[in-house]
């Protein structure tokens, strides 16, 4: 199989990234959807789960594809931000933090990856927020990853 270089792959990430061949990638950069922050209007999409757990396991699904196709020494940065509970049937008490970054990165200890790195993306110039009880989030993680090959 001749692999895309220097091409954007538009699709559904799952299904483009089972097309790749093992040990094909040496590194993935990616902003997932955040748990429903956004509407993309897309069947099925990331993000607009009823519950942050199965957020969680989409993603986990995915990643344990990248994992798949990841060379032994590759790795994956993966920008998360966090989303507020807006009722408790989302995973927490309305307007708590949901800690879906936290609950991915959990479970994927538990699929065997390595946190290599949480870095504080420190946003200086953000969009004003309206929330008058609680401080304005102004960062994001970026969890670098590796899968140890055993």
């Amino acid at each position: 199989m001749s692999l895309p270089r220097n091409q954007i792959l538009v699709g559904d990430a799952l299904d483009r990234v089972r097309e790749l061949p093992d040990a094909s990638v040496d590194c993935v950069v990616t902003s997932p959807p955040y748990f429903r922050l956004r509407n993309y209007d897309h069947d099925n999409q990331l993000g607009l789960e009823a519950h942050v757990d199965e957020w969680v396991s989409g993603l986990r699904a995915l990643l344990t594809e990248v994992r798949r196709v990841l060379v032994p020494t590759g790795t994956i940065w993966l920008n998360l931000g966090d989303s507020y509970s807006t009722k408790p049937a989302e995973g927490a008490g309305r307007k708590s933090l949901l800690l879906g970054p936290e609950r991915l990165a959990l479970q994927l200890i538990k699929d065997g990856w390595l946190v290599r790195n949480k870095i504080v993306w420190a946003k200086t110039n953000t969009i004003p927020t309206s929330v008058a009880d609680r401080l304005a989030t102004k960062h994001e993680f970026i969890y670098v990853l590796e899968a140890p090959w055993v």
